[in-house]
Order: C-alpha cells, then sequence, then structure tokens
C-alpha cells in the first residue's frame, strides 16, 4: 500500500514539473534558513557548559547609583573571593581574576601586541575547564612573573620549540616573565576570551584588601544542592562590614549617610551560563550576545519554514480542482477517507524529503557565507552529533505533516456525487482560508522589511551622529609607555613631518574612557561618580573637543598641574552654572593616598566617550604623565600610508622594540555596535529569503489562476481589451491581499521595533511614517512584479489557442 502511494506521489511530482519546482525550491529555502539559524542559536546556547559542574558556577558583579548615574559592572573588589571562601559555607571555591588588554610581549626578534592577557590565582585549572597541554596546573601559576600561553600564541613565538621555561619580556616596562604551560586555545564559546594567563602574585593589585576598588572578576562554585541565595544574602553583609568602614575612612561619612544622599552600592551575582546572554553590564571580558536576539531569530526561523509550509498549502488547495475527479472516482470505488489522507499526506512527504535532500546542499554552501555574516566559526562538525541528523529527519516529517494535513484533509472532503456533476469548481477558485494565508505570509515579510529598514536607519545614525568632536582622520597608538623619556622626542619628531597636524597623550581615548572614581565638591559634603581622563596640554586641539567656559590647560600655566576641566554634564550635575575660578573638586588623583582639591578651569561640550547605547556621563580632565598609555594622532589630507610609513619609522627609533600597534578611533566607536551589525546583516538576508519564498508561492498561484481564466482572458480580448487592462485584472485580487497585510504589518512592525528594540538605545531615531510607507510600496512592487509577469505572459497569448475548442 505504501509503495504504491509513493509510486503515484512520485508521478504526480513529475507530471506537474513547474508547480512541484516551486513547491520544492521554496520547501528547500525554508529548511536551510531555518536549521542554520537553529544552529546558530544553539551555538549561542552553548555558551560554558564545557566547564565541569558549570551549572553551580557563579560570578559577583557591582551594581550602584551616586547622583542619578547608575553603573553595573562586571567588576568586583580583589578581598570579595578570599571572603566568600572564608565565611560563606555554601560556596566550595572561588576565584578572582584580572584582565589587561593589549599588552606587549617580546621574544628575541619578535615582538607582538597581546589582545587580552589574564591575571589569575593559581586554582585557575581547577576551577575552569580549560585544558592545559604542558606544565603542571597545580604549580603553573604559582609565585611571581609565571605565564600560561595559549597554544597558538606558543606557537607563534616558539614555533615547534618547547616553550616551558623560556623567557619572554612583557608590558611596556619589559618584565622578564617565565612560560610555565600552553593551555589549549579557549573554545569560541566560552566568554572568559585569552591569550595568555599571568600569575597573580606578579600584580600586586591582586592583593589589595580595598573593597572600595573594583577592578577584578570573581567567580565562585558553590557545593551541590547549596542554596545559592545564601550566598547573595552573605554578600548584602560585606557591604555593612567591609565596604562601610572604608565609605567612612575615604568620604568621611557614615554608610547611612551615603545611602542617604540617594547613593546606591551593591553586589549581585549570575550564573556563569547566563553571561553571554543576559549581560548588560560595562567591562565584559567578550562583547555579550543577546538572548532578545535569540527570540527575534528564532521567530525569523519559524516564519520563514511556515511561509514555505503556506506556499504547499496554498497551492495544492488551489490545484484542488485538478485533483477533485481523482478523489471522486477513489471515493465512488470504495476508498475510504483515511488511505486518501493517507495518499496525500504521502506525496507531502515526497516533497519534504526531497526538499530535505537539497536543503542539506545548500545548507553546506551557506555555511561559511553565513559565518562571515555572523561573525561566528560553525563547521560541518555539527552534523556529527549524534542527535543532529535524527532530529533533522523528524524536523523533516514534521515539515511533511505540516505542510501536507491541510491539503489532505481538504481534498479528502469532496462529496463523490458534487465533484462528478462538476459542481466543485466553482468552489475552489477563490479561498478565504487560502488568502488569509497569503496575507499572513506578507504580514511577516513585510515586518522584516520595516524591521530591516529601521536596523538600518539606526546604525547608520549612530556612525554618522555628532559625538561632540571630530573622529575622523585620527589615530589611536598603544603602548607608549614603552616610549619613556623618548616621549617628547618622538612626539616633535613625528610633529616635524607636515602630514601630522597635531599629537596629545592620553591614559584612554573614546569610546575607552571607562576609568571613574568618587569626587566632592569644596562647598557640599555631596559625591559624584565621575569618568576621569588623564591628557597632555595639546588634548583639546587633537581631539577637536569643544571648549564651552573658561580655558585648557596651557605650558604658560606651571599650576594646571594642580586644574582639572569638567565636561558640561559634571557642571551641571554639581549644580553649578557659570564658571567663576572657585569651583573645586576633591578625590583621589594617583597622586598620594590623601585626598587632593583642584581647581576648575574650564567646561568642555558634553561628547560621547563611550558607548553609544547610554547617554553622556560626567567627565573630569585632568593632566598626566607625559608618555602616559595611549597617543592620539590627527592626520592631515593626502594618502595614508606614506604617513603610516613614516610614523612606524620613527616609533622603532624610539620604543626599543615594542610593538607599533594602532587602530582609528572612528572605527572603534563602529565597533561598539558590531552585535547590531550582524543582527541587521542577518535579518536582511533572511528578510530577503523570506520575501523571495512568499513570492515563490504567490508566482504558483498567479500560475494557477491565470490557467484557470484564460478562457476568461481570451474573450475579453477579443472583444477589445487592452493589455495593461487584462494584467490589472489578473493581478488586483493578489495586490489587495498584499495591502490587506501591509495595513496589519505596519503598526505590529512599529509597536515591536519601538518597544523591544530602539529601547536599547540612549541615542535612536523615529519609526516615521514614510519609513513604513515606503516598505509598504515596496512589497506592493514585488508582489506585483512578481504575479504581473505570469499575467502578463497569459494576456499575451493568441485567444484563438484557447477558444478553438470551445
Amino acid at each position: 500500500m505504501f509503495k504504491n502511494y509513493f509510486k503515484i506521489a512520485y508521478r504526480t511530482l513529475l507530471k506537474n514539473k513547474f508547480y512541484s519546482a516551486i513547491n520544492i525550491l521554496g520547501l528547500s529555502l525554508g529548511m536551510a534558513a531555518s536549521i542554520l539559524i537553529v544552529i546558530f542559536i544553539v551555538d549561542e546556547l552553548s555558551y560554558d557548559n564545557f566547564h565541569p559542574q558549570s551549572e553551580l558556577i557563579y560570578r559577583v558583579n557591582m551594581q550602584g547609583k551616586m547622583n542619578g548615574n547608575e553603573f553595573n559592572m562586571a567588576l568586583s573588589p580583589a578581598p570579595v573571593a578570599q571572603a566568600l571562601k572564608d565565611e560563606v559555607p555554601e560556596v566550595a571555591d572561588a576565584i578572582k581574576l584580572g584582565a589587561f588588554r593589549t599588552t606587549p610581549i617580546r621574544y628575541e626578534e619578535k615582538a607582538f601586541t597581546e589582545p587580552m592577557m589574564l591575571v589569575s590565582e593559581p586554582n585557575f585549572f581547577d576551577f575552569f575547564g580549560f585544558e592545559l597541554l604542558q606544565g603542571d596546573a597545580k604549580t603553573a601559576l604559582v609565585g611571581p612573573d609565571k605565564i600560561v600561553l595559549t597554544e597558538s600564541v606558543a606557537r607563534k613565538y616558539f614555533g615547534d620549540a618547547d616553550p616551558i621555561g623560556q623567557l619572554i619580556f612583557r608590558g611596556s616596562d619589559k618584565k622578564l616573565t617565565t612560560v610555565s604551560g600552553v593551555v589549549a586555545d579557549p573554545p569560541h564559546n566560552s566568554h572568559l576570551t585569552f591569550d595568555m594567563i599571568l600569575s597573580g602574585d606578579s600584580w600586586e593589585y591582586m592583593k589589595d584588601l580595598q573593597w572600595s576598588s573594583n577592578n577584578l572578576y570573581t567567580y565562585y562554585r558553590i557545593h551541590p544542592g547549596s542554596d545559592p541565595t545564601k550566598v547573595k544574602v552573605a554578600l548584602d553583609s560585606f557591604i555593612q562590614k567591609y565596604f562601610g568602614p572604608e565609605i567612612e575612612k575615604y568620604l568621611g561619612i557614615t554608610l547611612e549617610a551615603f545611602v542617604a544622599q540617594g547613593n546606591q552600592f551593591g553586589y549581585h551575582t549570575m550564573p556563569m551560563s547566563e553571561i553571554h546572554l543576559h549581560s548588560e553590564l560595562s567591562d565584559e571580558l567578550k562583547p555579550s550576545g543577546s538572548i532578545q536576539y535569540l527570540y527575534v531569530f528564532g521567530a525569523i526561523a519559524a516564519f520563514i519554514i511556515v511561509i514555505a509550509c503556506i506556499n504547499f498549502m496554498n497551492l495544492s488547495t488551489a490545484r484542488a480542482s485538478n485533483r477533485a475527479k481523482e478523489v471522486g472516482v477513489r471515493k465512488s470505488v470504495g476508498a475510504g477517507k483515511g488511505r486518501l489522507i493517507g495518499q496525500f499526506i504521502s506525496e507531502s512527504m515526497v516533497y519534504s524529503f526531497a526538499s530535505g535532500f537539497f536543503a542539506l546542499g545548500l545548507i553546506l554552501l551557506a555555511l561559511h557565507p553565513f559565518n562571515s555574516l555572523s561573525g561566528k566559526d560553525l563547521g560541518l562538525e555539527i552534523f556529527l552529533n549524534p542527535f543532529v541528523l535524527p532530529g533533522y529527519l523528524i524536523f523533516i516529517v514534521a515539515i511533511g505533516l505540516l505542510a501536507g494535513s491541510y491539503p489532505a484533509f481538504y481534498l479528502t472532503s469532496f462529496s463523490p456525487v458534487s465533484v462528478l456533476k462538476g459542481k466543485i469548481r466553482s468552489g475552489v477558485k477563490r479561498s478565504k482560508f487560502r488568502n488569509g494565508l497569503v496575507v499572513f505570509q506578507f504580514i511577516i515579510s513585510i515586518s522584516l522589511i520595516i524591521s530591516s529598514m529601521v536596523v538600518y536607519k539606526q546604525l547608520r545614525y549612530m556612525q554618522e551622529m555628532d559625538l561632540g568632536f571630530e573622529k575622523e582622520n585620527v589615530l589611536k597608538l598603544l603602548h607608549t609607555r614603552a616610549l619613556g623619556t623618548n616621549a617628547e622626542a618622538f612626539k616633535q619628531e613625528l610633529l616635524s613631518n607636515s602630514g601630522f597636524v597635531s599629537a596629545s597623550f592620553a591614559n584612554a581615548l573614546p569610546p575607552n574612557i571607562d576609568w571613574n572614581s568618587v569626587f566632592r565638591t569644596s562647598d557640599t559634603e555631596q559625591d559624584f561618580l565621575c569618568n576621569i581622563n588623564f591628557v597632555d596640554h595639546d588634548q583639546l586641539e587633537t581631539m577637536k573637543y569643544e571648549l564651552v567656559q573658561g580655558r585648557f590647560f596651557s605650558r604658560e600655566f606651571p599650576s594646571d598641574t594642580g586644574a582639572i576641566l569638567v565636561n558640561e554634564s559634571a557642571f551641571k550635575q554639581m549644580g553649578w552654572t557659570k564658571l567663576d575660578g572657585t569651583q573645586r573638586l576633591g578625590g583621589f588623583w594617583n597622586v598620594n593616598s590623601e585626598p587632593v582639591e583642584r581647581t576648575v578651569i574650564g567646561v568642555l561640550r558634553d561628547f560621547n566617550f563611550e558607548s553609544l547605547k547610554s547617554s553622556v556621563r560626567p567627565l573630569i580632565m585632568t593632566l598626566g604623565s607625559i608618555s602616559n598609555q595611549e597617543m592620539a594622532i590627527r592626520f592631515g589630507p593626502g594618502e595614508l600610508k606614506p604617513k603610516l610609513d613614516f610614523l612606524e619609522a620613527t616609533w622603532r627609533k624610539h620604543s626599543d622594540g615594542a610593538p607599533f600597534e594602532y587602530s582609528f578611533v572612528d572605527q572603534n566607536f563602529e565597533a561598539l555596535f558590531i552585535a547590531e551589525q550582524k543582527m541587521g546583516n542577518i535579518i536582511l538576508i533572511f528578510t530577503i529569503l523570506a520575501i523571495g519564498i512568499a513570492c515563490l508561492g504567490l508566482l504558483g498561484l498567479a500560475a494557477y489562476t491565470t490557467e484557470q481564466r484564460s478562457k476568461e482572458i481570451s474573450i475579453r480580448k477579443t472583444l477589445g481589451a487592452s493589455m495593461a487592462h487584462l494584467v490589472t485584472i489578473l493581478s488586483k485580487d493578489f495586490t489587495i491581499l498584499v495591502l490587506v497585510a501591509f495595513v496589519i504589518a505596519g503598526p505590529l512592525a512599529y509597536y515591536f521595533m519601538t518597544n523591544y528594540w530602539l529601547v536599547n538605545f540612549a541615542y535612536r531615531v523615529e519609526v516615521d511614517m514614510l519609513l513604513i510607507l515606503l516598505a509598504g510600496l515596496l512589497s506592493i512592487v514585488i508582489s506585483w512584479l512578481t504575479v504581473s509577469y505570469q499575467s502578463f505572459k497569459t494576456a499575451a497569448n493568441n485567444p484563438v489557442d484557447y477558444l478553438k475548442n470551445e
């Protein structure tokens, strides 16, 4: 029986090649797209699952608010890890980690900048699941100046030679360090990413006892079966026990008074498995993903496969009259409804398995471009998973059942008497259900079009918005501390080249000015949390910041070493309106252990120095060391390469072999919203795909509709109807369906993009009516072109070919 079902299904497929091709192509594209998205989602959900007992590992984060400025960071104080181990019975183990970005490393003549160096306590390899390939896990990070390299970094410096025991120079101060181990490269699905791990005894801050200084990452693992909420209770008690006395010591007020000012400070915990998708904290070791984006992509995958299934349903039910007599005859000779349903479901399965086969090929072809699009590194090994192929077969069967169920029940519902009397034809030309499916398809497609346009508009707005300074033509030179006493000579020689306009040393440049501290005005006891930037006298000219009051630092005023500038946000928040020379701020300036007051000599126009997702926060600018950490270099017009060659040669001359590393400030800002760019690209590609699949369905329906109305068209043409009139008649019904879809999709897309995506940005565009109308017009034009092609083809035929048999 089943053999006969599939034989008939195969013959039907070959008999109707055009409609079969549309069905298979639509299902193949839908399956391939949805499977790619599912692979992406599964990979995102797999982050940090490779660690032993990963479900028991948590991280301590810091949150608070000062004068209305909220801060939520992935950082915590140095002493918290030991306190958790000593005072909280539920905690089995804890570890603290430091992180240094862009660390210069040199071995013999090889010098590179490594993007991420962790600093860890000795229990790193006991706590986490990273594989140590060489060295002793228990001693590799014991003692000062010991370092473990990843496999790829070790190969870069030492080739095939044994790296254990080799000496390298690290940092701008060229600290001699011993290689004590080699660890496997961190898997891509780890939020902890690193190129090397330095022993904790190498950095004094790891031994710091201050609870008011937050610069480390703290993880802890609880005992199986322990209540994680008890750890949170213990952390809350640490605020009163340890943080309170330091507030009183350094700020001169009690914790209660600190809170009474409207300030907040506390710790919260986050399971390690949630960090990648649920963290919206600053100072993450690696850019986080977003659970919201997974919901969006999951919905897109579901919508695309539903659109493909709708195409199959629509074409099957639209062509019901062609199968009606077959059903009538079969029922008349005794075929039961169950067997007929089995027959049509079998046909659907043939289409589904054929589509599944072609979809595999499409996935293999699209995997590399999809990786480039999404920033992933997904490979064919995904198909080696023992659950993948069985899951794929179940998916194919489910699609076959979903796509074939309604046509099967619809076709087998015909009355044999009505069919054989020819009454069924008049009932299949139009179907409210079928029209509803077409409308649903285009609601999805138009919503995706609007969403893509909004994402593009928002990204372009952030790229072109006024940041408060000129970010173009500014190069950020790293590791300038390596210049030492040669810093000023390097700067002057650089500026002797007419290709460079100005240069200025700083501890950080936008968008990475992220160091902050607590400050207090001289006339109040109110505390303010401000970011701080250490610069030299040429920072204003180089970065093109705008001065709105007062003056900038000048070499003519030696007393400027005790002066500061603030931005408008800081000036306003501190209650000042006009600069009069009496405003002073006290705080810790890395001068000594006591707070020092400095005079405000100028006010800068607010400029964006962090992520564009947040508004501008209070900022203080003060003079720093000459070599500092980085250098802003503004270059003039003309070809860039000669300037870079001169810059590198000058650097080599003065930096004593330090690696030459640089970036561009405008590109650094663009990198802040790389996740949004990836999301926009993915949505755009799958929007085009969804529209294409929907239009395939329209093409099939239009072909069948024009085929059914061919004699009507021939008569109209014989009576003098114009080509334009005939095309309009054939296209009108489909255009109306798309218009209905647009009326529903416009408000729907507006609501979701406004309330669930744009709300994440402090600076955002409006979803205006023009954009929605443009999306609607685009969808109507696309659908009209799809339908009108088939309509024009039918209307252009010779009417004699259709009327000669009448």
